[in-house]
């Protein structure tokens, strides 16, 4: 390939990738080169017309002040910005003679200067500028082909947070079913009694669903029981009085083993400090809460408890 024929392929190149950028681009492109074959001058006649400085750069202003003179209305600025960008194919921001030659030879018009005959360039000369023209087109392969990759992950990623909510939703909307379906958690014995602190604890433990388990607590009643001391230690967690109170944890007597834990207000510190690991103490407490991680019940004394 001749090095004018590369400039042409070039320049259509650039006139290509303008029109798909910008489609009023393309139409600008077409209203121009129409004005160019029809206005019967020839390319020569045309530079001579627009490059009134005869510096062989071509303003935006001599190229405003061109059409003005042909068509009798000053074009708008976006047309001659338009005009300008497709003009100038290495984007430097600078259109030159050459570049009005290689558009016009480019739209097949005729140049009225006699052609010279095209030099061949050194070995050397056409494989760096061939090299060139491969390198560019290399690169704007490699970003296309990085803007599809980014494009093709990022839906990739919508869709699987799209389906990771979905799967949320639904695991949510079978939880409540669920919830719904299952039938109230009976809190009294065959004998319409209060279930004994033992066997709501046994409820409890069964239950999966912390929902369900805060449910049955609410409807938990006072009873006494008698608790043998395993330790007592600080409050970590509590709310009210009983905040930075104290907690015993021992097991329900006669339960073969089953822990729970009592949380006392701090204005009972001192007597909690009093008792013994071993002491069984009696108290009349409902269950408040659940310990997760424990997995044990936790106790709340009546006001008029006494210990």
């Amino acid at each position: 390939m001749s090095v004018k024929k590369a400039l042409q392929a070039k320049m259509e190149e650039h006139i290509q990738e303008m029109i798909t950028t910008n489609p009023m681009i393309g139409q600008l492109n077409t209203q121009f080169t129409s004005w160019l074959l029809g206005s019967g001058l020839t390319g020569a006649e045309i530079i001579g017309m627009i490059d009134t400085n005869m510096d062989a750069v071509i303003q935006p202003s001599e190229l405003s002040g061109a059409l003005e003179k042909t068509t009798g209305t000053q074009p708008p600025g976006w047309v001659i910005n338009g005009l300008i960008s497709v003009l100038d194919t290495d984007k430097d921001g600078t259109v030159t003679v050459s570049d009005l030659h290689t558009y016009f030879e480019t739209i097949g018009l005729p140049s009225g200067i006699e052609e010279q005959p095209e030099v061949t360039p050194e070995p050397d000369e056409f494989e760096e500028f061939n090299q060139e023209l491969e390198e560019e087109a290399r690169q704007q392969a490699e970003e296309i082909i990085r803007q599809q990759e980014a494009e093709k992950q990022r839906k990739l990623e919508e869709q699987r947070a799209q389906e990771a909510a979905e799967k949320e939703a639904e695991r949510m909307r079978k939880e409540e079913e669920a919830a719904k379906a299952k039938p109230e958690v009976t809190v009294i014995d065959e004998y319409g009694a209060p279930l004994s602190h033992a066997r709501f604890i046994e409820v409890l433990d069964g239950m999966k669903l912390s929902s369900e388990r805060r449910k049955a607590i609410e409807q938990s009643q006072f009873q006494p029981c008698s608790i043998q001391i395993k330790s007592i230690e600080r409050t970590l967690v509590g709310v009210g009085p009983l905040k930075n109170g104290m907690t015993i944890v021992g097991f329900l007597d006669g339960e073969d083993g089953m822990e729970v834990e009592l949380r006392l207000p701090l204005t009972d510190t001192e007597r909690a400090m009093n008792f013994q690991i071993n002491q069984s103490v009696e108290v009349d407490a409902r269950i408040c809460d659940w310990n997760v991680g424990r997995k044990r019940a936790v106790l709340t004394e009546s006001d008029s408890n006494n210990l």
